[in-house]
């Protein structure tokens, strides 16, 4: 056993120099051998440096990327080979404009990256080998939110072996939803993103607007919802691997 230093971040969302700015003040070393990267989904969509964020990220060799929705779905549209309405509105189509060059989509939404196929084939091994969760003695690293029963609303007794279509469904679960009403995790602290922390003044004191980290019971929430705020929130925890 050693200690390690997890840096965890979540919804990057294309913002490289925002990302790489809070890692810095945080302390994160990547030559560093006790310094793990953890980015709870979201890498891609909305930002303007979707490259630089996988260009670094794929560099790093201490990381654990957890698969968000939007990771997912830049997975989808590149298999697919087209992308839709939503798409647009989500920034997925400029992502692939960044990575594949202006006018790579056309305007039915049809993918035009012929002689591309290895990066397409990168890109979604890279998606590919995300994982659903990550877990350590104390903390439970996701998305959204844990896989629910969909009757009782509550956490699946096995979720940890819960199928794709249920981690699918939990990378949209919003904590807010949850968090207060359901079930947490014995003896576990849930770690998530997908929505932004401003939306915890339910819950505690803070000012409107205020995006830093949220500390619950049971459960932290790090979505500094980038876009709008312009930071993201790092979290430092250390831990015995």
């Amino acid at each position: 056993m050693k200690n390690t230093k997890l840096f965890v971040v979540s919804d990057i969302h294309g913002f490289y120099t925002q990302l790489k700015k809070a890692l810095d003040e945080a302390g994160f070393d990547e030559h560093d051998e006790a310094h793990v990267l953890i980015c709870c989904g979201d890498l891609f969509d909305r930002g303007s440096e979707n490259k630089k964020v996988y260009d670094y990220i794929k560099g790093l060799q201490r990381k654990v990327l957890i698969r968000g929705n939007h990771d997912e779905r830049l997975a989808e549209i590149l298999t697919q080979k087209r992308a839709n309405v939503f798409d647009v509105r989500n920034g997925a189509v400029e992502t692939i404009e960044e990575f594949f060059g202006v006018g790579s989509v056309c305007g039915y939404g049809d993918l035009r990256v012929s002689g591309r196929e290895e990066l397409v084939k990168e890109l979604c091994g890279f998606v590919a080998k995300m994982v659903d969760y990550y877990e350590t003695e104390h903390y439970i690293f996701v998305h959204g939110w844990i896989p629910l029963e969909h009757e009782t609303q509550r956490p699946l007794i096995d979720w940890r072996t819960a199928d794709a279509k249920a981690w699918h469904s939990a990378r949209f679960t919003e904590w807010l939803q949850f968090y207060g009403v359901n079930d947490m995790i014995p003896e576990k602290i849930i770690v998530c993103g997908h929505r932004s922390t401003r939306l915890a003044y339910s819950f505690d004191s803070r000012a409107l607007g205020d995006s830093s980290i949220y500390y619950g019971d049971g459960m932290i929430a790090i979505d500094a919802g980038t876009v709008s705020s312009g930071r993201v929130n790092v979290l430092v925890l250390e831990e015995e691997q």
